[in-house]
């Protein structure tokens, strides 16, 4: 017994000693090749580990913008752990390479510990380019089309008004949560259509959680399978292969939250009660098909993502327009001002009202400008070779488009970081002299662009414009009855940024009756 146990754990020993000398073969060789242009500029690159030990973990958005400014140039090259990693701070490439030349830069680089050992390989959104990935943005766009645009305006409308604006009138101190709840639920109802409570829902609370979860999982530097895949065969035993069990009961949650909303969803269709959704116009479509069953499948999975999409951008871009109201006074009251004047006192706006509200339509681009909700972008996958003003973009290059970068260049946007909505406006009208946030970076580029950016826009929007139509929002008080000073301050991840739990008074607006208003929406508990 006990040789057994020595033998057992030399083969163990070797079999991993084998598996370091077979990663540390393919970095020095890659590392060695050598192509004949020359990599775009770059800060200086250690052997086998590249640039990992300077890539921060934290803020990389802002990171690359700094460096690029230093080393004069918009387009970065690092590697880390010999995986090439390409930089862009500037629109214009970011439009030359990945929407001119989206033949190579439409893939995404896998995230191990999600693709592998979590098996999430369905969120579509983080598909390698292809037939699959065709197939479930087909599907998404197919229901989310212009034509049902109104749809989604309606049902937009319907839990800002039953759900956002009562929350706020009656507990006004718990605004995040609100907006979380209202934003939630928006994406569960025009998912699976299913009622939803509209505070702290159960299923709404759980999604967020998993969402929380995943995103946490695949962030840069969480989990060393990302950036080693081949470390997703060691053994569960092993120091370090926690992750393993991380990625087990995360797996487990997943297919728990694709399973389960979608099946209560095809209950409520069969018995007739349910209300106009993704799922159900999805799967009414193909309902006669001879491979219905394969088309559901590929309905179930693109559901989850969904949700996923419409939600954490979307809350977060509304959390940081009432941050921005909150840190900008002059510029709350301007937006008013438009709203009372177009509206009046005795309605809540809609959508009919949007073309009327150039200056209200000139705040949410800069929300999407001054905080982009995902700064760093979804990173893009080079799938062969290329050569950019000279430079050399390998194969298998992962292409980050850092939209912060974009959307904070001092040239295009003077006084970035300055909240100033007047960017956008010329005579009264929007402009076009400037890049409209909406239209191009905010949302990602090429064939990989949101294709849900009209939906999280009608939330957004909605939202907006109800809360400064009904609300004041302004600083709290301290105990000698001075404003406190808020500082912006965003979540340091760069995946999506949200601004960080700030205060605020969120008080009904002189003038405005809104518990008349809000008399019919008050006492509702489920939308």
């Amino acid at each position: 017994m006990l040789s057994l146990y020595h033998t057992t754990v030399m083969f163990s020993l070797r079999d991993i000693l084998f598996l370091c000398f077979c990663i540390l073969t393919h970095y020095i060789c890659r590392y060695r090749r050598r192509p004949a242009h020359p990599y775009p500029p770059g800060p200086f690159r250690w052997p086998i580990i590249g640039n990992a030990l300077s890539i921060p973990l934290t803020y990389m958005h802002v990171f690359y913008k700094n460096l690029g400014d230093r080393l004069g140039t918009k387009i970065l090259y690092m590697e880390a752990l010999g995986q090439p990693i390409i930089v862009l701070n500037d629109i214009h490439v970011a439009k030359e390479l990945l929407e001119k030349r989206s033949g190579l830069y439409s893939s995404r680089p896998q995230v191990p510990i999600l693709s592998e050992l979590v098996e999430a390989k369905f969120f579509f959104a983080l598909m390698a380019y292809g037939d699959e990935w065709r197939h479930h943005r087909r599907v998404f766009q197919q229901y989310f089309s212009s034509k049902n645009q109104y749809r989604v305006e309606e049902r937009a409308m319907e839990f800002v008004r039953k759900g956002l604006l009562p929350c706020l009138y009656q507990t006004p101190q718990k605004v995040h949560e609100h907006v979380r709840s209202c934003v939630g639920g928006f994406s569960t109802s025009i998912t699976y259509g299913l009622p939803t409570r509209r505070y702290k829902d159960p299923l709404v609370l759980y999604a967020e959680d998993v969402f929380t979860k995943t995103a946490a999982a695949s962030a840069p530097g969480t989990y060393l399978v990302n950036i080693i895949p081949a470390l997703k065969y060691i053994p569960d035993w092993m120091p370090g292969a926690s992750f393993k069990r991380v990625a087990r009961k995360l797996h487990d949650e997943v297919y728990r939250l694709m399973e389960e909303p979608y099946q209560m969803t095809q209950k409520r269709m069969n018995e007739g009660t349910l209300s106009d959704c993704f799922v159900s116009g999805s799967l009414e479509r193909i309902r006669h098909r001879a491979d219905f069953e394969l088309r559901a499948q590929c309905i179930k999975q693109a559901a989850t993502q969904i949700y996923s999409a419409a939600s954490e951008t979307t809350v977060a871009a509304t959390m940081t327009f009432i941050l921005a109201m909150l840190i900008y006074p002059d510029v709350q009251r301007k937006a008013q001002q438009e709203l009372d004047a177009i509206v009046g006192s005795d309605r809540l706006p809609d959508f009919s009202d949007k073309p009327n509200l150039p200056y209200l339509s000139a705040i949410i681009k800069e929300v999407l400008r001054w905080n982009p909700t995902a700064p760093i972008g979804f990173p893009h996958l080079t799938t062969e070779e290329d050569i950019y003003e000279g430079y050399y973009i390998p194969k298998g290059c992962s292409v980050l488009p850092n939209i912060y970068a974009m959307l904070h260049d001092e040239k295009t946007f003077p006084n970035p970081m300055e909240f100033k909505p007047e960017r956008f406006i010329k005579n009264g009208v929007i402009s076009n002299d400037v890049p409209d946030p909406e239209n191009v970076a905010a949302f990602g580029f090429g064939r990989r662009i949101c294709p849900g950016s009209q939906v999280a826009l009608s939330m957004i929007y909605i939202a907006a414009a109800s809360v400064l139509a009904i609300f004041d929002i302004s600083p709290v008080l301290d105990e000698k009855g001075n404003p406190v000073e808020v500082v912006p301050e965003f979540i340091a991840a760069s995946i999506v940024s949200e601004p960080l739990p700030f205060q605020c008074k969120i008080t009904p607006r002189q003038g405005k009756d809104g518990e008349s208003l809000l008399q019919e929406y008050l006492r509702t508990e489920v939308i």
